[in-house]
């Protein structure tokens, strides 16, 4: 099994022992690439950095709805680095997990979409009980260059128009729990070609060696699909999206 783990936060505001971490993923090699989601501009900063040292990793540049910054910072950070391992814009959305002021959560929103249609890149997307407020931006300030819902939260009905605009939705381990009885549903709807996979680690995951094995496997469990099918599929589908060579 090969696979491409879509979104992940290594950085050294979440994980004391960047270092020994990033080694501990290196040598899996069932893990072929980490695409390494920037939280802020330091986080995002950071994961250029990481991107440019170390051949499975790639970077993303993005203000999460909930962390403090700018999109002009991250529009500096995209002119002054190289940003060549950089091939998404993101996470950014909404989320209404805490109070924070949800019109300068949009306003950061549209300006990130508006910065990846700049740039030529796909956005990641955090919805936290927020996708259909998420679809109504996205259907007035469409992501050019393609875009996933990250950890997507299950609904057959906002699923089906995330398809329909040509969308991705990616899913971690709670579909792997007893009680995912509405994402087993997703899983099972879902149209192979717009499903990626993520291990969102160190947040939703802490056990990168089976955590990654076990997501697969309850899809391959659920499509009733072959291994090496299954495998085809999701790699494709991360590559096509995040232009992946």
């Amino acid at each position: 099994m090969f696979m491409i783990d879509t979104h992940a936060h290594f950085n050294t505001i979440v994980l004391k022992d960047l270092a020994q971490q990033i080694k501990r993923v290196e040598l899996l090699s069932y893990l072929d690439k980490v695409i390494n989601v920037g939280l802020d501009y330091h986080t995002s900063k950071e994961a250029i950095s990481i991107s440019l040292s170390h051949e499975k990793f790639y970077a993303t540049l993005g203000i999460h709805p909930l962390w403090e910054g700018t999109v002009e910072t991250l529009e500096k950070l995209y002119a002054q680095y190289d940003c060549s391992k950089v091939i998404a814009i993101g996470e950014t959305g909404l989320d209404s997990s805490e109070k924070q002021d949800s019109a300068i959560q949009e306003e950061k929103f549209i300006k990130t979409i508006r910065f990846a249609n700049e740039v030529a890149l796909p956005i990641i997307i955090h919805a936290n009980n927020t996708n259909k407020r998420v679809l109504d931006i996205l259907k007035e300030n469409y992501p050019e260059n393609g875009f996933v819902f990250h950890c997507f939260q299950p609904n057959l009905e906002i699923m089906e128009e995330i398809i329909r605009m040509s969308g991705y939705i990616s899913v971690a381990t709670p579909i792997t729990r007893p009680t995912a009885k509405r994402s087993l549903e997703v899983i099972k709807n879902v149209p192979l070609d717009c499903l990626l996979i993520e291990l969102d680690y160190p947040y939703m995951s802490e056990n990168v060696e089976e955590d990654g094995k076990n997501i697969f496997n309850k899809i391959r469990e659920l499509r009733k699909i072959s291994y090496y099918e299954l495998e085809d599929v999701l790699d494709s589908n991360a590559r096509r999206l995040f232009r992946l060579n």
